[in-house]
């Protein structure tokens, strides 16, 4: 799929803009209850949060459905233009590029786009739903940045930036005696340097490990544990209708979901709300554990497992953004209102403290003394062919 150059991807990317630019102006559903009517955009939802007194639940919301994915689309498309049309420098297109990788994972359109179908599941119990252009905007941007995250050859992107401008001052092949290997966390090229060197390729700082690794991660585990308790004890959002209010923990919309006969949606919710972050919790912190006891049990299984929570962590924030979608829709005073309870501030905290705690261990610490093992059977045994040679 990939070596297709950048004319391919750099046309997804243009046709993603376009569904962002869509998606951004136009109304995304239309909600009427009782007589009365209500338009939400992508962003009713954030500012009502806000308006609730969860301002950082809105902010969170608005910045991994709106801000990051422009974001993401605007560093794709500039780099890109920039490298076919040779207008930007390419010291500054090194520097914008730079901020894809830590960005990707944060544009979750395709997970919002799930929180709809469940919003929409729960919507039509109460109202009579119309969905409007803001909502196919977003399935089409979804496919676009898809296809322009198939198409996109980061590595050959490296490559043409590199070629086009210097090599970074102070970087490149140490002398040093004592230098080693060390890949970069930024565009994944292999450096022969030392922990603190640039890279020869982007400049960045080179770290043979990452600096605190163990304590962040066991840090943002403890504050994960301590709010994932709350998060499914309390409740997350609180329906009022003319036959009163009625409060929802995170395992009574599951519950809501099986009652009407969906249980793939429901299925995929509880994997995705309850499972998916206590099972990166258990995981994360068993490799913690073997890893600060050096131990070499199961190291290809234990790497194989924190890749997938690693990509599959921000599918959580699924229920987050159902939460958002019905605040913005179902507001029609004392005849049929929702509103965010305690539960789902603690519920966004577990699903983003995970992601870093994930972000934060260094999948490298557990191979170091099988490696430190295997090179002291290499001196042995080069040691025993120079003996048997002389």
């Amino acid at each position: 799929m990939r070596g297709c150059g950048f004319e391919v991807p750099l046309a997804c990317t243009l046709a993603a803009a376009l569904f962002f630019c869509f998606a951004v102006v136009s109304p995304f559903m239309e909600v009427s209850s009782h007589g009365r009517f209500q338009l939400a955009r992508v962003e009713t939802g954030p500012f009502e949060l806000a308006a609730q007194g969860y301002d950082m639940v809105g902010l969170l919301v608005l910045a991994l459905t709106v801000i990051l994915p422009g974001i993401k689309i605007g560093i794709m498309m500039v780099t890109l233009a920039g490298l076919e049309t040779r207008a930007i420098p390419g010291g500054l297109l090194k520097d914008i590029f730079r901020w894809y990788e830590p960005i990707r994972p944060w544009a979750m359109v395709d997970v919002y786009l799930l929180g709809f179908l469940v919003a929409y599941t729960r919507l039509t119990i109460i109202a009579s739903v119309q969905l409007d252009t803001a909502l196919y905007a977003l399935i089409g941007l979804m496919f676009s940045l898809a296809a322009a995250n198939v198409f996109l050859d980061t590595e050959a992107v490296w490559q043409a930036l590199a070629s086009d401008t210097a090599a970074p001052r102070n970087c490149g092949p140490s002398k040093a005696p004592d230098c080693k290997l060390i890949g970069c966390q930024t565009c994944s090229i292999v450096n022969r340097a030392l922990p603190g060197d640039g890279c020869r390729r982007c400049g960045d700082i080179l770290e043979d490990r990452k600096p605190g690794s163990i304590c962040r991660s066991w840090a943002y585990i403890i504050a994960s544990m301590i709010l994932y308790v709350p998060a499914n004890l309390y409740p997350v959002l609180s329906i009022t209708s003319l036959l009163g209010t009625q409060q929802y923990t995170m395992m009574g919309g599951i519950f809501e979901l099986f009652e009407r006969g969906l249980w793939p949606l429901g299925m995929l919710v509880f994997f995705a709300s309850i499972a998916i972050p206590l099972m990166k919790l258990l995981i994360l912190s068993y490799m913690l554990i073997l890893t600060q006891l050096q131990k070499e049990e199961h190291l290809f299984g234990r790497t194989i497992s924190f890749r997938i929570i690693d990509a599959i962590g921000r599918w959580s924030m699924v229920d987050v953004f159902v939460i958002s979608m019905l605040v913005a829709l179902v507001r029609f005073g004392s005849l049929s209102s929702v509103q965010a309870q305690f539960g789902a501030p603690c519920f966004a905290a577990v699903v983003v403290l995970t992601m870093f705690a994930v972000n934060s261990f260094d999948p490298r610490l557990m191979w170091d003394r099988d490696a430190g093992r295997h090179r002291r059977l290499v001196e042995i045994a080069g040691g025993g062919i120079k003996a048997g040679i002389s």
